[in-house]
């Protein structure tokens, strides 16, 4: 017979090898679920030259141990604008720079505008933005 372990669902967080933190401005948990588990309206990668007034904010923060024992981040960045239509992407170099950005406790809508810049020595371009 096999073994049955049963437990509460506040254990199901041990049962994963990652970790996960939420950064958001948005105060509604059924907004936040429904954002991270339906698709977005847009993709920031195809926004380029776009400008958005931001109004809410949701950065996911992935932590998964690799085979090495070193810990590997994603970074999934979510950006309401002022329509409520949903932008989406999975760019570090963007969500780090919108973190940078946001450790000032902007609690007020802003505008940016999407941009994708040269990479050093890559053929590839990092996406970001600036104020506008």
């Amino acid at each position: 017979m096999n073994d049955v372990i049963i437990k509460g669902f506040g254990e199901i967080n041990n049962a994963r090898k990652s970790k996960q933190s939420i950064y958001t401005s948005i105060k509604d948990e059924k907004v936040i679920f429904n954002l991270l588990n339906t698709e977005c309206d847009f993709k920031l990668n195809e926004c380029e030259n776009k400008e958005i007034k931001v109004k809410n904010v949701l950065i996911k923060v992935i932590e998964t141990p690799s085979e090495n024992d070193e810990v590997v981040f994603k970074k999934i960045t979510i950006l309401i604008d002022d329509k409520d239509k949903s932008y989406v992407t999975a760019s570090k170099m963007f969500a780090n720079q919108l973190m940078d950005y946001l450790q000032n406790d902007i609690d007020k809508e802003f505008t940016i505008k999407i941009i994708k810049r040269s990479v050093k020595n890559s053929p590839n371009k990092a996406l970001g933005f600036e104020l506008v």
